[in-house]
Order: C-alpha cells, then sequence, then structure tokens
C-alpha cells in the first residue's frame, strides 16, 4: 500500500512538473525599446541630444559607456518587468530583467522562465514594461516625470519547452505585434515600446476622465 501511495505522489508531481508552462522573456530586433521621436516628450535636457551621431530621439535603448542610456540627465537605469496572468484584469510581475549593450541595442538580457500557474499549452495574459528602476512600475514613473514605456496587453502561449515569449515563427503562439518605428541609428529595425518622460495629452485626458468617472461611480454608490 505504502508503495502504491509513493507511486501516485510520484506521478503527481512529475504530472505538476511537465504541465507547467515556459517561456523567455526577450524582445527581437522587430519589437526594440527605442526613446520616442517626439522630442517634447523627452526630459528637457535630454531633447537635443546625440549619442554617436544620432540623434537620441528615435534611437535605440541601450546600456553600456557611450550608450544612449547613459547620455541621459541623471544617470537613470532602466527595469524590464514582465507581468502576466490568466487573464487581462489579473497580470501580476512574473520577472525583470535589464536593457542589453550596443550589440544587443533596444533588445533585453533574456530571461528563462517557469511558470507554477501558467500551465503549458494554455494562452495566457502578458504585458511588458521598461521603467526608471527608481519607480515600481510605468505609470509610477511617469507621474514622477521619468522615462517609461510599455506594450499592450496581449496574448502568448507558454510551452512545454521555453520559446521566446514573442514567437513569431511556427507555430506561432503569441500576439505580441510587430513594430512600426523606423530607428533613427539601427537601419532595418523596427521599434515597439517607445521611452518617454512626458505622457502625451491625449493619454493625460484619457487618464482624467477615468478618474472622473470612477469618482462618479464611487459617489453613487455612497
Amino acid at each position: 500500500m505504502k508503495k502504491l501511495l509513493l507511486t501516485l505522489t510520484a506521478t503527481l508531481v512529475c504530472t505538476g512538473v511537465f504541465a507547467q508552462g515556459k517561456m523567455v522573456f526577450q524582445v527581437n530586433t522587430t519589437q526594440l525599446i527605442y526613446f520616442t521621436t517626439d522630442k517634447t516628450q523627452l526630459i528637457p535636457a535630454d531633447s537635443a541630444k546625440t549619442v554617436a551621431g544620432f540623434s537620441l530621439a528615435g534611437s535605440g535603448a541601450y546600456t553600456g559607456a557611450g550608450g544612449t542610456i547613459a547620455a541621459l540627465a541623471g544617470a537613470p537605469t532602466f527595469t524590464a518587468a514582465l507581468f502576466g496572468g490568466t487573464s487581462a484584469g489579473s497580470l501580476s510581475l512574473l520577472t525583470t530583467t535589464t536593457i542589453g549593450n550596443f550589440n544587443f541595442e533596444g533588445q533585453l538580457n533574456s530571461v528563462s522562465m517557469t511558470f507554477a500557474s501558467l500551465p503549458a499549452g494554455t494562452p495566457a495574459f502578458f504585458q511588458i514594461e521598461i521603467y526608471d528602476t527608481r519607480a515600481s512600475s510605468a505609470p509610477a514613473a511617469w507621474t514622477a516625470g521619468d522615462y517609461a514605456g510599455e506594450t499592450a496587453i496581449f496574448q502568448a502561449t507558454p510551452g512545454a519547452a521555453a520559446n521566446p515569449i514573442y514567437q513569431t515563427t511556427a507555430p506561432v503562439s503569441s500576439t505580441l505585434p510587430l513594430g512600426q518605428q523606423a530607428l533613427v541609428d539601427y537601419p532595418g529595425a523596427k521599434g515597439l515600446i517607445a521611452l518617454y518622460a512626458v505622457v502625451p495629452e491625449p493619454a493625460s485626458f484619457a487618464l482624467a476622465g477615468l478618474g472622473a468617472a470612477a469618482l462618479l461611480i464611487f459617489r453613487r454608490r455612497k
């Protein structure tokens, strides 16, 4: 009887391990992190800067001496965070990493992940945020007037093996879109995640509208 129980327990443990989803947190050269081309959305001290002969605005983000991040006022560092969950409304922080150097301009230093709560073969919801490390999220960085950027919420399917979260080759398992912004210093590459410090006016109006709506709902409930 004891042997049977041990066998069943081992089987359940192995099944649980194999059911856990795996992914690699990374972007490719068509989904790069870059500084917005709108100079009015950069910190004023950075708006006219050039790095390696190229305008900082519209350049890819990369670390190291002489890099675009090192050129920023205040010498900030950045956190790249992956949030995920079983629904778009239940995202939580899964892992963090950093932005790559010149050789991996606009890309992330990849992190392999195994999810305890996201099984292999089941689509899940994700969002990538890049933000000044002094903040805890992209919205918090923008509130403080620091640089941040984010993707829209997208779906990706964890696998039994750790495939890239963008997985643009067959079998395509992600809805993370391709970038549309051509970088000024990286011909042929495309930017997806724009970093900016000043929230564009339409977004400000939208935030104000959401705040007003929330207050109205709160008052009605009272």
